[in-house]
């Protein structure tokens, strides 16, 4: 989480200096503040305390005039008060040219610096910013921690992740004791970013301890991100399964042990995870799905059918076509042909294609007529498929022989193998049918 650099406070250095200074009272550095200088500051205070800045620009503008130079203003602190008067009124630009003049006045005004720094980030200029404030960190005596991280951040706003990186750990390195979980959290984003997975790790970790409520979750789903991103199962299964334990009822973890299991191959674990998950937060269509495919690799298909048959019945049935619940519906089959329900299989092939304009369903239709042993309608219903250009089309002539000659039709059983042989991978079992024939047609 990026702080909001435009909210930070800048003391405004004339805020903080004496207006009624001894007669050789120190400006900058060496430079003695001029009497003149001391009466307009005097002057300018007063404005300010009445929150008429326009009134105290002008006082500047007139000392000015007065003057030979041609310059906004003469002295450093002077320029400085004018620049912050512009910004109490909005006017960055006038504001930013009064710091760059203090500046090129005394290239070590600290003051100004920041000021300047905050007039970049105001207007979004984050580079300029980022420069800035590293300026202003390496002018501050003792150097100020907080100048470095804003250059950290405003490189990180800027899209310079390495260099907003290399600004955090030099931070880090010389500031050990200063270090807050703000800064740790950006070094992290940082990271992140980069891509630097291995470096982030430890860091997040360290913010995992430090944080709670939704900040600590934040992380933890961050951690559990990259172990997954560096292909770390084993890690990502530890956490899961601790965080899961810490909180059984923070449904993110039981979804996370899921998606854990299935990409290591656990279905069945993955499947008792899913349960758990249902009970804690309503499924998705998607994860109905996902429950109605484990519980029918599980052998488990009677659930397996009653999802199915949720997910294709009332409106998603009139919404959708059978071309885009195929899936579905083929896994639905499934199921009714391992509880051996061929008669509710093949409702739901006529219910969804009941024209048997779908080849690919028309295809699964002949494999059911076939399991039931009615060959005379699996021959028709695989010459169809293969006839309306299934994607199966050799598998369709192949089985359409095997039907045919189920019921002595060895005519068109030598005919459909013949196409079946046309197709490289149907053209073995296709030829050793037809050889089959032949030596049966010669006994």
């Amino acid at each position: 989480m990026n702080p909001n650099l435009k909210t930070v406070i800048v003391i405004l250095a004339f805020a903080a200096t004496t207006f009624f200074p001894p007669a050789k009272a120190l400006a900058q550095g060496n430079q003695e503040m001029p009497v003149a200088v001391q009466r307009l500051l005097i002057n300018v205070r007063k404005a300010m305390d009445k929150n008429d800045y326009a009134a105290a620009v002008k006082l500047i503008q007139a000392d000015q005039a007065k003057s030979k130079s041609n310059a906004p203003c003469s002295h450093p602190i002077v320029c400085l008060a004018l620049g912050n008067c512009f910004l109490m009124q909005k006017q960055v630009g006038h504001a930013e040219s009064a710091y760059l003049t203090a500046l090129s006045l005394d290239k070590n005004y600290l003051d100004a610096q920041v000021n300047l720094a905050k007039v970049y980030t105001d207007t979004n200029r984050n580079a300029k910013a980022g420069e800035a404030f590293l300026a202003a960190y390496q002018l501050s005596d003792p150097q100020n921690p907080k100048y470095l991280y804003y250059a950290a951040v405003m490189a990180l706003t800027d899209g310079k992740t390495q260099t907003a990186i290399r600004r955090f750990e030099s931070l880090f390195s010389a500031h050990p004791g200063q270090v807050t979980r703000q800064w740790r959290e950006n070094y992290a984003n940082a990271l992140v970013t980069a891509q630097q997975w291995k470096k982030a790790a430890p860091v997040i970790r360290g913010l995992i301890v430090q944080s709670k409520g939704e900040s600590r979750i934040k992380w933890q789903e961050a951690l559990l991100q990259i172990y997954l991103t560096i292909n770390d199962t084993g890690k990502a299964l530890d956490l899961a399964g601790t965080l899961s334990r810490q909180a059984p009822s923070e449904a993110r973890w039981w979804k996370a042990l899921v998606h854990i299991r299935l990409a290591r191959g656990e279905y069945a674990n993955a499947f008792e995870d899913l349960i758990i998950y249902s009970f804690i937060s309503p499924l998705t269509r998607q994860e109905k799905k996902l429950f109605a495919d484990l519980s029918l690799q599980l052998n488990v298909p009677a659930r397996a059918a009653r999802i199915y048959e949720t997910l294709l019945t009332g409106s998603n049935e009139k919404k959708s076509s059978p071309n885009q619940n195929r899936q579905i519906i083929n896994r639905l089959v499934c199921a009714y042909r391992q509880m051996g329900r061929g008669d509710k299989a093949l409702a739901v092939l006529n219910r969804f294609d009941p024209q048997a304009g779908n080849p690919e369903l028309l295809l699964l239709k002949g494999d059911v007529l076939y399991e039931t042993k009615n060959y005379k309608a699996a021959d028709k219903a695989f010459r169809t498929a293969a006839r309306k250009n299934c994607s199966q089309k050799g598998q369709a002539w192949l089985m359409a022989g095997y039907a045919a000659w189920q019921y002595n039709d060895l005519v068109g059983s030598r005919s459909a193998f013949e196409q079946a042989a046309q197709y490289k991978r149907q053209r073995k079992d296709a030829l050793a049918a037809i050889a089959q024939l032949n030596r049966s047609s010669q006994m």
